[in-house]
């Protein structure tokens, strides 16, 4: 592990993205022999320029034209690739002895950061959106707050939407989107209940955490609960006051 001075020191280096080197002259080997020269070569020549240059195994570029291989380069890894890239001034001498020039693309070799990986997200509702079918409802009192809840799975796990109303405030209700994945103060508008769907409205700031995409808030779930579930959750809905116009 390099030490904070020598981090300091390797900083002072132009970013390795902006390498450019000529490829070695001659027709370049086929296949992956002819890539792993390049990686070794760019390796090199960048190795001699005061960076510290890895070949990996790893296989971050296939199917581009121009990838040839991953590097590590000071810890971050780069892919190495390979193609007309370099500008050079072409010079001839024409048929009435004048000299002529124009510029041409030039085989190189160069390297490019690969993006870090995305940090995995264990969100239900941020990778999936809302579940389709609620298999549990019921509805009461938790820690002195009135309470009505759904969930996907019967056991009350999975994706949730919890509504909360403390009966000795005078609050709007709040909507909690569950698990742990959003809260809105005053986040149900309405709701109607049928012997096997559910649907709420939300207002536009709730209805833009979930991605509701009616244009006027509503979200529809299948409903799969038992007749004495649906009876308490229609219960519960009917005792949420103070629901917005």
């Amino acid at each position: 592990m390099p030490t904070y001075e020598q981090l300091t020191e390797l900083s002072r280096l132009r970013d390795p993205s902006t390498l450019l080197f000529g490829a070695r002259s001659g027709a370049p080997a086929a296949g992956e022999r002819g890539r792993r020269e390049a990686v070794e070569h760019w390796a090199f020549l960048a190795g001699r320029d005061g960076y510290t240059v890895t070949p990996l195994d790893t296989d971050s570029g296939h199917g581009a034209a121009t990838y040839c291989g991953d590097v590590n380069v000071d810890g971050l890894v780069y892919q190495v690739h390979r193609g007309p890239r370099r500008r050079i001034l072409q010079t001839w001498m024409d048929s009435e002895g004048d000299w002529q020039a124009q510029f041409v693309l030039d085989d190189a070799i160069w390297a490019v950061p690969v993006p870090p990986q995305p940090e995995p997200t264990d969100c239900r509702w941020c990778a999936d959106g809302p579940p389709d079918t609620l298999r549990m409802a019921d509805s009461g009192l938790v820690e002195g707050i009135f309470s009505v809840w759904v969930a996907e799975h019967p056991d009350g796990t999975g994706r949730g939407i919890v509504i909360q109303q403390d009966p000795d405030d005078d609050e709007p209700n709040v909507v909690c989107f569950e698990p742990a994945h959003a809260v809105a103060e005053a986040g149900l508008r309405g709701w109607a209940l049928s012997d096997n769907e559910l649907a709420l409205q939300f207002t536009q700031d709730a209805a833009s955490d979930v991605d509701v995409l009616d244009s006027d808030g509503w979200l529809r779930f299948q409903l799969a609960v038992k007749p004495a579930a649906r009876r308490d959750l229609r219960a519960g809905l009917e005792k949420i006051r103070k629901l917005p116009t």
